[in-house]
């Protein structure tokens, strides 16, 4: 019996992939463990391996989009034949002529995956008359429910979203879809409160200059961005409650400390590697961690594991220069920092003006899970962290810096 590829879930959102490539062509013989094809959600890739050895039959073509746990190719053995696959009618290959060695043809384009919209027969009635397609409207309603006012809202901007041959049609698929689905989720169900907090950088500034000299020997780059997931990790052990999901009735705590950092990848989209265990690695480790992350990010190799199993995310614009934002939360997560930029400015210090160097945190939580007070006192223990960086060190590191100085 011809042995089922199926399209694997390459994280915990996934409801399908994309097949990227195929490494065998129809017919070619494969051995058990070959890498045959790749596969990817929005946020990951991975490498598809035979799992017997035989023959191999695409079921979809490369760029097909596939729900996860359907079948996307076959390994057929040297006495079977097309005609032993089986499939639904409305998606049956032609068959073989019995001959695995012979090419087949395959369905050129996987059928679309569509929401159903969600609206009440007043509005796709009002939809209709005004000639607007629900499945482009986003819900705001409860459960992405489409309301009037979306359907109205949608109809005014029309004039200007009309498009003409001089325009750029960029489709909202893939990582981006999936994106502005999560953004609009976490917009629409959490009750989503921003706090923000200067933080007197000027020692974290110090800190990481002295820390350059080393990088050569601790074979790593100990950033912004490593010093804040570092500090995170530190509060949360403190601020449990900041660090948890909301599941139906039920706030769940969530014991382990995984820190998701948001990396921008040009036209490949925004993505979020997540430093597993942040609480138990040294700066360093988390700074190679983030290193080499970043690069599997940008050179979209990131598998499932480098994505999923986040507990909380840090952005940090400030290195595009943006001195402070309001982060979006990341579903179902509770809370996300946002790092503004260094930036130097005049301060009183002790009753004397002196140029400090400042940054702004911007907490962006959710009301629901996390009261006021416990998000302020979190926040404010990470900016005491910052402001006092020396902590962040293992013993290792500071007899380092010390021998250096």
């Amino acid at each position: 019996m011809p042995t089922c590829i199926i399209m694997p879930k390459m994280d915990k959102i996934a409801t399908h992939g994309t097949i990227v490539k195929w490494l065998r062509t129809n017919g070619g013989e494969v051995r058990k463990g070959d890498v045959i094809g790749t596969v990817e959600s929005s946020k990951a890739s991975i490498d598809i391996e035979a799992p017997e050895s035989g023959f191999f039959l695409q079921r979809f073509p490369v760029g097909s989009a596939v729900c996860v746990g359907q079948v996307i190719a076959y390994i057929l053995q040297a006495n079977e034949s097309a005609s032993d696959v089986e499939l639904s009618n409305d998606e049956k290959p032609e068959t073989f002529d019995g001959s695995v060695s012979n090419s087949v043809h395959v369905r050129k384009d996987a059928e679309k995956i569509k929401k159903r919209a969600l609206a009440s027969p007043l509005v796709k009635k009002l939809a209709k008359d005004l000639e607007i397609d629900l499945s482009e409207v986003i819900g705001t309603g409860i459960s992405g429910k489409i309301t009037k006012q979306d359907v109205t809202s949608s109809a005014e901007r029309g004039e200007s979203q009309k498009t003409t041959c001089e325009d750029e049609l960029i489709p909202l698929s893939g990582w981006r879809k999936t994106m502005a689905e999560r953004m609009s989720q976490s917009i629409r169900t959490a009750a989503e409160v921003t706090t923000i907090a200067e933080v007197d950088a000027t020692a974290l500034v110090n800190l990481r200059e002295s820390l350059r000299p080393l990088e050569k020997n601790l074979q790593t780059r100990i950033t912004y961005t490593a010093l804040a997931v570092k500090a995170v990790a530190v509060a949360l052990q403190e601020y449990p409650l900041v660090n948890s999901f909301l599941i139906g009735d039920n706030i769940v705590l969530k014991k382990r400390k995984n820190i998701g950092f948001a990396v921008s990848r040009e036209e490949a989209g925004l993505v979020v590697p997540v430093v597993h265990e942040a609480d138990k690695k040294k700066i360093v480790e988390i700074a190679k961690d983030i290193e080499d992350l970043t690069k599997k990010a940008r050179e979209n190799r990131l598998l499932p594991e480098d994505v999923n199993g986040g507990t909380f995310t840090v952005t940090n614009p400030g290195i595009l220069g943006v001195i402070m934002d309001t982060p979006i939360i990341n579903p179902p997560q509770s809370a996300i920092l946002g790092i503004g930029a260094i930036v130097s400015r005049p301060a009183v210090v002790d009753g004397e003006v002196l140029i400090r160097s400042v940054m702004y945190l911007s907490l962006s939580y959710d009301h629901r899970v996390i009261d006021g007070a416990p998000a302020i006192r979190f926040l404010q223990r990470v900016k005491k962290i910052l402001e006092n960086p020396s902590q962040l060190l293992d013993n290792q590191l500071s007899d380092l810096l010390q021998t250096r100085e």
